[in-house]
């Protein structure tokens, strides 16, 4: 291979491979909202709808803790995807003949990671809602000798 190939094939899969680790932190949905710990109308359920919100609870708990897993595994990926990308561009030699080349990828592994770690934060925050939420409901559900 000549060297402009060489250039030419690097300098293509270090912006593949920047561009793959800014698409695994991508998300359709909307930023998590946090749970309300208590309602208003708790202390009027009747029992039935007290075990039901407790299901809820006990499933939110799950869906949530899976959640914080998977952008855990976002962030890590986008952290590897950079640094595959900035070695990639640096075997190259685009990292010398790019101006900001490697910059921009630090700084699009760092907001990639960053968002995938604020993601994690409130899906953790909210699992502890809806375990004090699912507490208290079942507080409730006891003192009624349900």
């Amino acid at each position: 291979m000549t060297t402009t190939r060489i250039t030419a094939f690097g300098l293509t899969a270090a912006m593949a491979l920047m561009a793959a680790g800014c698409a695994t932190t991508s998300s359709s949905e909307p930023a998590t909202a946090l749970l309300q710990v208590n309602s208003p109308g708790d202390a009027d359920m009747s029992c039935e709808q007290l075990s039901a919100e407790i299901g809820r609870m006990d499933q939110m708990m799950g869906a949530d803790m899976q959640a914080a897993a998977n952008a855990e595994a976002r962030g890590s990926a986008a952290a590897a995807g950079t640094s595959a990308a900035i070695n990639a561009a640096a075997y190259s030699g685009a990292l010398g003949r790019v101006p900001g080349l490697g910059f921009a990828a630090n700084a699009a592994g760092g907001h990639a990671q960053a968002q995938a770690q604020a993601e994690a934060e409130r899906r953790e925050e909210n699992v502890r809602r809806a375990e004090l939420r699912r507490t208290s409901l079942m507080g409730i559900y006891q003192g009624r000798d349900c």
